[in-house]
């Protein structure tokens, strides 16, 4: 006798069960908070904060640049962190005492140091770099930023432009 009480136990037992959604719920809350706690914006509204005019050019993927600091080239002076650091001369370096540009972009190489630096600080090892040169810029002066910008450990390299679709 004792196994078909065992039996009715089982049928007793194994009838419908009412689905206990609250478990569920409280599961899904937990993923909301957690993923609306995560989410980061993206640099997308990059705005220069001089009159710089950027090169339009058609893009095929929506790559969104990344969270990064920002350097501005424009027509007399190159910003760093929206601080300007270097005077040019009609989107040019000026030429030295003795007729050649600088080898090195000092001031510029200090403020990238002190961000890095600063960076370094917060905990985050950041070498991203996003460069908003305008579209006179002559190649020259964008070569000379990047490698001073390399030679103090930026080698992520974005040019931003605007897309022209």
């Amino acid at each position: 006798m004792s196994t078909s009480k065992k039996k009715k136990r089982r049928k007793q037992v194994s009838g419908d069960l009412p689905l206990q959604i609250t478990s569920m719920a409280d599961i899904f809350m937990i993923l909301l908070v957690f993923l609306l706690k995560n989410y980061a914006t993206s640099m997308t509204n990059i705005s220069a904060t001089t009159k710089i005019t950027l090169p339009e050019v058609k893009v095929s993927g929506n790559e969104a640049p990344k969270e990064s600091l920002k350097i501005e080239i424009g027509k007399d002076t190159i910003l760093v962190d929206q601080k300007p650091v270097y005077r040019l001369d009609n989107f040019e370096i000026p030429k030295g005492p003795d007729g050649n540009p600088p080898a090195a972009l000092e001031s510029v190489t200090v403020a990238l140091n002190e961000y890095k630096k600063n960076s370094l600080d917060r905990g985050k090892n950041d070498s991203f770099l996003a460069v908003l040169a305008d579209e006179n810029v002559p190649y020259a002066t964008i070569q000379k930023l990047v490698a001073t910008a390399a030679g103090s450990g930026f080698v992520d390299l974005q040019l931003i432009v605007v897309n022209a679709e």
